[in-house]
């Protein structure tokens, strides 16, 4: 046995406590025990990763586990299952990978175990090659993975579980969505150029590293406590904790932490990117001001803090009933003080990371002022540079809002990097939208 899984082993051991109670799912870049308790999984078996609740699990994912993996029931990691090693794999031409890429396990003796593209590869020490598909393994060859099976690279590429394929969505944005679904397509198509800053508008609109970040994690459940009247700063923290490593700021991660969290003061963008929902839901300036300032002050309790949000909220109400650009910045200026006085182009050069509301919100609204449609007002957010999937995110709602139309490749590209959860809600936010755009 290696001697490094036998001083580090994880999933052998819960596998051994579990025994006679437990599910295990094998793919070619992780592994998932069901102990009907927990969904744990596993980078390989000697790394954890993470693990929910069986209760909060959603069908689809035990679906897609059942479709997408090797699957065995009260798998004993000890027992001998009398079976030739490797008997029904299929011979390969052997090969040489030089790095392992994402979900690649390799062996600590000299042989290796490669597993891409849904199959398993044995490079045997003589040269040798044989390949099994994910969906073929028997107990055996599990056994000789848990056993061997000890490097991986996939922690690189994927910090969340709810990145992985078992929990995309199947459900699709309804295709006349135009509430906030523009503040989350704005962050999703901005998160890869947060610490890449493109300032042109000249840029590839979908990448396939782009993904959901904390933005849209908040915006969600501010949606999920307007339709549901939750509590803003308990959903706030659920959502937070259940959908960790998205870019959250160390205030705000110290703030999950808390088992009685306080707000602490902020004035960073944070309560505005986070807003959109407020703007869409109320039909009276009064209650979106109000409602603004709950959202922000659960954290962002600093004056500019809730200013900010209380900006995006109030533009993206006034752009949603039919308001002019010229109405808007002058509302925006009058009641916030403001200074749009300023073009995108005279202040892209300059422009550096700034997470404060003062520094990036008037930049988000003045990207919409200039804007001729919504995929050119993600265009202008994203070309400032600094907190890209911020400011397309708080312009992205205020564009939805005004144009009242999102291209549909930007809806798709939305949907494939959503969870159902995330779809469910903002379905049901668009149907309760007062004017059920």
């Amino acid at each position: 046995m290696n001697e490094y899984a036998v001083k580090n082993k994880n999933l052998i051991n819960d596998l051994r406590k579990t025994k006679g109670r437990n599910t295990l799912y094998v793919s070619h870049y992780f592994f998932a025990l069901n102990n009907y308790k927990d969904l744990i999984f596993y980078y390989t078996p000697q790394h954890y990763w993470d693990k929910i609740p069986v209760k909060d699990v959603e069908s689809y994912v035990w679906d897609n586990l059942t479709q997408e993996c090797a699957v065995f029931k009260n798998f004993d990691p000890d027992k001998n299952y009398n079976l030739k090693q490797f008997e029904n794999w299929i011979e390969h031409k052997p090969f040489f990978p030089e790095t392992p890429k994402i979900g690649n396990h390799y062996s600590s003796l000299g042989n290796r175990i490669v597993s891409h593209h849904g199959n398993f590869y044995y490079l045997g020490a003589w040269g040798g090659c044989v390949k099994q598909s994910v969906k073929n393994l028997v107990e055996i060859d599990v056994q000789v993975l848990l056993y061997y099976a000890v490097m991986t690279n996939t922690p690189k590429y994927i910090k969340s579980i709810f990145d992985l394929a078992c929990f995309k969505n199947t459900i699709k944005i309804r295709n006349t969505s135009k509430t906030i679904i523009g503040a989350i397509a704005g962050d999703i198509i901005g998160s890869v150029y947060e610490w890449n800053n493109v300032k042109t508008t000249d840029f590839d609109l979908f990448s396939e590293k782009s993904k959901f970040t904390d933005d849209t994690v908040l915006t969600v459940a501010i949606a999920d406590c307007i339709l549901n009247e939750k509590d803003f700063a308990k959903t706030v923290w659920e959502y937070g904790r259940k959908y960790r490593h998205r870019g959250y700021g160390g205030k705000f991660k110290k703030w999950l932490q808390s088992d009685n969290p306080k707000p602490y003061g902020s004035f960073g963008n944070g309560a505005a990117m986070r807003v959109s929902a407020v703007g869409f839901a109320y039909d009276d300036m009064e209650t979106v001001l109000e409602k603004a300032k709950e959202t922000a002050e659960i954290t962002h309790n600093h004056k500019e803090g809730i200013k900010g949000a209380q900006a995006i909220a109030s533009a993206i109400f006034l752009a949603q009933n039919n308001k002019t650009k010229e109405e808007i910045r002058r509302f925006i200026t009058n009641k916030f003080g403001y200074n749009l006085d300023f073009t995108i182009d005279s202040i892209r050069p300059f422009y550096k990371f700034d997470v404060t509301c003062q520094g990036s919100v008037p930049p988000a609204i003045k990207a919409f002022l200039e804007s001729s449609n919504y995929e050119n007002a993600i265009r202008l957010a994203i070309s400032i540079g600094g907190d890209s999937d911020t400011i397309a995110c708080m312009t992205g709602g205020i564009a939805s809002a005004f144009y009242k139309e999102i291209p549909e490749d930007i809806l798709e590209f939305a949907e494939s990097k959503l969870p159902n959860e995330f779809i469910e809600i903002l379905n049901e936010f668009d149907i309760f939208h007062p004017f059920n755009l």
